[in-house]
């Protein structure tokens, strides 16, 4: 492996993206509206596209992560380099997801009888669903870099298990800082979403509001304002940056600015959906496919076509002659996550939404979470024994691409037994210890 790619692999592991929302729920009320009935909206059917895209978004993380390793033992996938270098937009459709589904799920709830305790039992849900397996997750990474640190005896190792730093992953503030990604490197997005969950808190009555007084028009131009800010200042970014670094510094300010656009459009979305219910009829250049397909498009075309070419540290990282920094400019399709939830909320026959409710997606949605706060380690295992067996520089060796095909598989199968061994038990442990007095 030539210098170049190595110290881009060792910048590619430095920087890592994402997180999941829960399944959405919906009940039109005959006027198109969701129901105000709390027991009432605990009934209604699971939109099952939404639970698919989630499993897109993970593997859109994921093949950004692996992506070194890939392009090296996979030359086929060549024409995907593109897609994977910009990989890290996966957690932003999240962002945008979470916001979405947080409103639409919750609006009606949390608005009849706001108040400390309608605020107390919706974070106690939050917390539920991902308190349990980030902490899992968290001891893991633990146990793993205190074994790095005895076996290795290298300072750095030891210097990554501060103390401090797990009290604020335990208490879901470690990204509110301009510190690097330590412990799971990769739960610095639960922080961010945490951050959401409880501006929503106050942000729901706002929303409620928008809901009665202002015109679809003026919905969706703030929608599109909600995410601006991020679109601005993503384009000033280094490509390669992911949206987060300058050098190897976090931008001060970034973490909220991006969580928070992207969770208050997906948030103005969900109040249009619920203004019109799961029936309206869209054109034909609204629906999921035609979006979906608008924005691969304009993910090539930027990639080929990069207006402002100013790569991270000035390394020139190539694989085989391909570039494998993402376009910062790529940002420009944050905007069309916006359409694509809200488009694919409302269309469940088209191809695209039944796509993603088939059940393999579906059941990849459901698994997304645990998957996404697994797979950075089984890839920094397998990178580390690529290296122990002197396979690093052996791309084209069948035993590299064993050990690639296994870091992707076994993070799919820690996932699975993550979700359901841990996942899916605490979660239904807490939401038996929330009093049945202050239940959202």
């Amino acid at each position: 492996m030539s210098g170049s790619a190595r110290a881009g692999r060792e910048l590619d592991m430095q920087s890592a993206d994402t997180r999941v929302a829960e399944p959405v729920r919906a009940e039109p009320s005959p006027n198109g509206a969701a129901a105000a009935s709390p027991s009432a909206a605990a009934r209604v059917p699971h939109i099952k596209q939404l639970t698919g895209i989630r499993a897109l978004a993970a593997l859109w993380v994921l093949l950004f992560h692996f992506r070194p390793e890939l392009i090296e033992a996979f030359g086929f996938l060549y024409p995907l380099i593109p897609l994977m270098n910009v990989g890290y937009l996966g957690v932003d459709l999240f962002f945008v997801l979470s916001g979405f589904i947080l409103t639409f799920t919750h609006l009606d709830r949390m608005v009849v009888g706001w108040g400390p305790r309608k605020i107390v039992a919706f974070l106690w849900l939050r917390i539920s669903r991902i308190w349990p397996v980030m902490m899992v997750m968290l001891l893991a990474w633990g146990l793993y870099l205190a074994f790095l640190a005895t076996w290795t005896n290298d300072g750095g190792f030891h210097y990554a298990l501060q103390p401090g730093r797990f009290l604020a992953h335990v208490f879901l503030v470690q990204a509110w800082t301009t510190a690097h990604h330590d412990w799971n490197p990769i739960d610095w997005s639960l922080s961010a979403e945490w951050m959401a969950y409880i501006a929503f808190t106050v942000l729901v009555v706002l929303l409620a509001k928008f809901r009665t007084q202002l015109s679809n028009r003026a919905l969706v131009s703030l929608a599109l304002l909600a995410v601006l800010p991020l679109v601005l200042v993503g384009i000033g970014f280094q490509d390669g940056s992911d949206l987060m670094w300058d050098g190897d510094k976090i931008v001060e300010g970034i973490v909220p600015l991006r969580v928070l656009t992207e969770f208050v459009g997906g948030a103005i979305v969900a109040v249009l959906v619920l203004r019109h219910g799961l029936t309206a009829r869209l054109p034909w250049f609204l629906r999921p496919t035609v979006v979906l397909a608008v924005i691969l498009v304009a993910i090539y075309v930027i990639h080929l076509n990069d207006p402002a070419v100013r790569v991270r540290f000035a390394v020139d990282w190539r694989i085989n002659g391909h570039l494998m920094w993402g376009a910062t400019e790529t940002v420009l399709v944050v905007p069309l996550f916006l359409l694509l939830i809200g488009s694919l909320a409302v269309s469940g026959r088209d191809v695209t939404a039944r796509f993603l409710s088939t059940r393999v997606l579906v059941w990849g949605g459901k698994v997304s979470f645990a998957l996404y706060l697994v797979h950075w380690l089984l890839l920094d295992l397998m990178r580390r024994l690529l290296t122990s067996w002197g396979l690093v520089d052996e791309p084209s060796a069948w035993e590299f691409r064993l050990f690639v095909i296994a870091g992707i598989v076994g993070s799919f199968v820690a996932g699975h037994l993550l979700h359901h061994r841990v996942e899916e038990p605490c979660q239904r442990a807490m939401r038996k210890m929330l009093p049945r007095s202050i239940k959202v």
